[in-house]
C-alpha cells in the first residue's frame, strides 16, 4: 500500500483549499497537517475543514519554515509576488512543494528557485494544470505521432469567462498589476505560454505576441439599476 503523504497549506486561498479538498476524497492517500496564513479566520476555517489543532497553524512561511520539517510538502497558494520568496525557505527545510503558476513574476525569480530546487533536491511541481486535461493530452499524443505534422504557428485564445474575469479581474487582485505582481499575460496566459512550449516539444519560440481589450466590462455598458457592489447597492443584483 502506497504511503500516505502528509502537506501544510501555505496561503490558504480559493485555490490552494480547492486542491486540498482530495485530501477529504483521499483521506488513505493525503492528508493536510497544517495551514500558513497572515488571516486568523483562514487559518482556523483551514483547521477545522481538515481536522489539526491550533499548533499546526502558522502566520507566515518564514514562521513555518523556522520549525523542522512537519510534512512531506507543501501547497504553496500565495499571491504570485510572494510565490519565490516562500517557496525558497521552506525548500531549504526540506519540503517538496506544490507551487501555483506563474511560478515567478521576473526572471531573477526564476533562476533562483530553478538554483535552489536544483541544490536542494526538492520536488517543485507547478500547476500547469491544463497539461492532465484530456483535449490537450490528446493533442500532444498526435503530434508526437505524426498525425498533425510540424507546427508552423500556435494562435492561442483566452476566452475567460464572465464570472472568472469579474470575480478576478475586474474586482478581485489579479485586475491590479500593483496588487499581484503580474501582468495578465502572465497572471492568466501562462496557461497559453506553457501549453506553447509544451505542444512545441522543446522547440523554442522565436516571438510571442500579445494582445485583448476590455469589451464586455465598460461602464457604457452596465445595466440599468446597476450599482458599484454587488452586493451593497446593486438594484439587479438578485436577477443578474
Amino acid at each position: 500500500m502506497a504511503k500516505q503523504i502528509t502537506a501544510i497549506i501555505v496561503g490558504a486561498g480559493h485555490r490552494a483549499l480547492l486542491y486540498s479538498l482530495y485530501a477529504l476524497q483521499n483521506p488513505e492517500k493525503f492528508k493536510i497537517v497544517g495551514v500558513a496564513d497572515p488571516d486568523p479566520i483562514r487559518r482556523r476555517k483551514t483547521a477545522e475543514m481538515h481536522g489539526f489543532g491550533e499548533d499546526m497553524c502558522f502566520e507566515s512561511a518564514e514562521a513555518l519554515a523556522e520549525r523542522p520539517r512537519l510534512a512531506d510538502a507543501v501547497i504553496n497558494g500565495t499571491m504570485d509576488t510572494q510565490h519565490v520568496k516562500t517557496a525558497v525557505p521552506l525548500l531549504r527545510r526540506g519540503y517538496d512543494m506544490l507551487l501555483e503558476k506563474p511560478f515567478a513574476v521576473n526572471e531573477d525569480e526564476m533562476w533562483e528557485l530553478q538554483r535552489v530546487a536544483g541544490e536542494t533536491g526538492r520536488r517543485v511541481m507547478i500547476c500547469h494544470v491544463l497539461r492532465y486535461a484530456p483535449f490537450y493530452v490528446a493533442v500532444k499524443e498526435r503530434l508526437l505521432a505524426g498525425e498533425i505534422g510540424d507546427i508552423i504557428n500556435i494562435q492561442a485564445t483566452e476566452h475567460v469567462s464572465y464570472h472568472h474575469l469579474a470575480v478576478s479581474f475586474v474586482r478581485g487582485k489579479w485586475g491590479n498589476e500593483e496588487k499581484c505582481g503580474a501582468p495578465m499575460l502572465l497572471a492568466k496566459c501562462c496557461h497559453d505560454m506553457d501549453l506553447i512550449m509544451w505542444l512545441k516539444s522543446g522547440v523554442a519560440p522565436r516571438q510571442v505576441a500579445s494582445f485583448g481589450s476590455d469589451f464586455q466590462f465598460d461602464p457604457a455598458k452596465k445595466p440599468a439599476g446597476a450599482g458599484k457592489r454587488c452586493l451593497v447597492d446593486c438594484g439587479i443584483e438578485e436577477n443578474c
